[in-house]
């Protein structure tokens, strides 16, 4: 009897390693064929825009392309969008009118004059933009915002320095409407632009 006890002592000895090393080996099968899988399959990519209608891919530019469109210095003050007492105890907040806002001088080109540059009768045939950041946040501008004039901006710098990408390096791309004081239908890290 006390045979046996030892022999099944050994033998859940072993078995307790071995799940431990089966459970290891299944994780890393399990990543390796999530890695296969998704292998060519990135995301949209900072640093070159992708213009679409439906399906279709009309054009792309990237940075270097925009440089060579005429530039635009834009100055512009982006109003925080807090209530007056925002970020201000004594509840007076009357003649600070720079307490709780940014300023920017931006560098780029009209996005009229991007879409131009593509196909010259983009703004006629298409009535909205669905402007889109590799953060997929997106906004819808209207085509008869973008064809006012010093209204919608593609650029590239920010107080005479490049856009940061989302991961801290230079060369990205942002949406600005001028008319929009609070800033929030600029489009940071740009990366497609889809017509309706």
């Amino acid at each position: 009897m006390t045979e046996n006890n030892v022999d099944e002592s050994k033998d859940r000895a072993i078995n307790s390693k071995r799940w431990p090393a089966l459970g290891i080996g299944l994780l890393v099968l399990i990543i390796a064929v999530c890695l296969f899988v998704s292998r060519g399959k990135s995301g949209p990519q900072e640093g070159t825009v992708v213009i679409k209608a439906g399906a279709a891919t009309l054009g792309s530019f990237t940075v270097a392309d925009l440089r060579k469109l005429p530039a635009v210095e834009k100055k512009v003050v982006v109003q925080s969008n807090c209530s007056n007492n925002c970020g201000n105890n004594s509840g007076n907040n009357s003649g600070n009118s720079g307490e709780n806002s940014s300023e920017h001088e931006f560098t780029g080109t009209p996005l009229l004059g991007v879409l131009n540059s593509i196909d010259p009768g983009l703004t006629q045939k298409h009535k909205k933009i669905i402007t889109r950041g590799v953060d997929y946040y997106s906004q819808v501008l209207e085509m008869s915002e973008v064809l006012q004039p010093d209204n919608v901006y593609i650029v590239y710098a920010d107080n005479g320095k490049s856009l940061q990408t989302k991961a801290g390096g230079e060369g990205s791309l942002q949406v600005i409407v001028c008319n929009d004081i609070s800033g929030q239908r600029f489009t940071k890290w740009l990366v497609s632009l889809e017509l309706q």
